[in-house]
């Protein structure tokens, strides 16, 4: 079997409501999916995280030639081509997110040839099901501030581990924390995601300010590139200190883990380097006693692909399991997360178990947000 195409799909969806985030805010959400085709006719869907034109540029013009007449059973030795095509000038960012994508693609494509799920070839145990993380509580969006009204929605849904955003405004941040820790109750971990808004000394503060709501954990307080002020942080506090939706590859994680800059892992396996990159990256971590809760952001794709790595994350404390939840879900508008594929989307999913992602992606839908 042989690669015979290597194709991308740029969609994007223009928003009704804009939400946002500390650093910006959102009117259009886009996303580059991979389409990888062979010649037996065994079609591999990815998706890459991030700019999706730039995805696509380095794929159509750097990574397919690379790939096409080449086996995808090769896949780690596909991969280390692409990354070693771009050492010079690649080893993070955009380029790593499109190799990203196209990992995951190639991962699809061969389960789909063994009639096998990923979990099973990465060696995973899939239990019934997974509960879900609601990541939620933007700036503005279709709640419009109305914090209580979203928070009882979640509860309701049947969410109760939930993330909110901060790092827009300290002291109101504080006091949106408090709000949404009283609307959700006791029984709900709440953890806070700043998104690199904060200084160190206003991070320790906000960390300080809302020890009473008890936050499950505090994620990227401050700008990736200060890891002092990650370990500063979480030598001050005993809110537990999130990070690396921002970093990328085994290379680029080594620090964050070695360094002890964290309490709890993010990669995202859109972004990081794919599928196997982030077990390389979470194994790493579980040397130093770090658990992993990957990042998740994006279509059905990412989604499916999330479940299928959370069943063979390291385990870092056998007596608890695994930290529970172990699979993040984006709750803004996303018409390619709902509507994409027959993935069923909530507080509680299964993972997939028909071969390779084991989900079947709706063409209509990639036509109607084509960009």
């Amino acid at each position: 079997m042989r690669i015979a195409s290597v194709g991308t799909h740029v969609v994007a969806e223009k928003l009704r409501t804009p939400f946002g985030m500390s650093q910006w805010s959102w009117e259009t959400r886009s996303s580059c999916l991979v389409e990888i085709v062979t010649d037996e006719g065994i079609i591999g869907w990815g998706e890459c995280f991030g700019p999706a034109e730039g995805s696509r540029a380095l794929i159509d013009s750097v990574y397919a030639p690379l790939l096409v007449g080449a086996d995808p059973f090769e896949h780690i030795a596909l991969w280390e081509s692409m990354y070693n095509r771009g050492r010079e000038w690649g080893r993070a960012g955009v380029p790593i997110a499109a190799i990203s994508g196209v990992e995951i693609a190639l991962w699809d494509i061969v389960g789909k040839a063994l009639g096998q799920p990923i979990h099973r070839l990465l060696g995973g145990r899939a239990p019934e099901s997974f509960e879900a993380y609601a990541s939620a509580f933007y700036y503005g969006g279709e709640w419009q501030d109305d914090l209580e009204a979203e928070a009882r929605h979640l509860v309701e849904q049947g969410y109760r581990h939930v993330k909110m955003k901060v790092g827009a405004g300290l002291r109101s941040d504080i006091e949106r924390v408090h709000r949404v820790r009283a609307a959700l109750g006791p029984d709900v971990l709440l953890a806070a995601d700043a998104n690199r808004g904060y200084t160190t000394a206003e991070a320790l503060m906000f960390a300080r300010e809302t020890e009473p709501d008890a936050l499950w954990f505090f994620e990227e307080p401050v700008i990736p590139e200060d890891l002092a002020g990650y370990r500063e942080l979480r030598a001050s506090t005993g809110v537990p200190i999130a990070g690396g939706e921002s970093a990328f590859t085994r290379w680029g994680f080594a620090e964050l883990i070695e360094s002890r800059a964290v309490d709890l892992l993010q990669p995202d396996a859109t972004a990081c380097g794919g599928l196997r990159e982030t077990l390389l990256i979470a194994g790493l971590a579980s040397v130093h006693g770090i658990p992993t809760l990957p990042h998740v952001w994006g279509s059905a794709i990412t989604v499916a692909a999330g479940l299928h790595l959370a069943t063979a994350l390291p385990v870092v404390t056998p007596s608890l399991g695994r930290t529970p939840p172990v699979i993040e879900l984006d709750q803004a508008p996303n018409s390619f997360r709902q509507n994409l594929s027959d993935l069923a989307i909530g507080p509680v999913m299964s993972v997939p178990h028909g071969p390779g992602l084991g989900i079947e992606i709706d063409r209509t839908v990639i036509e109607a947000y084509r960009a």
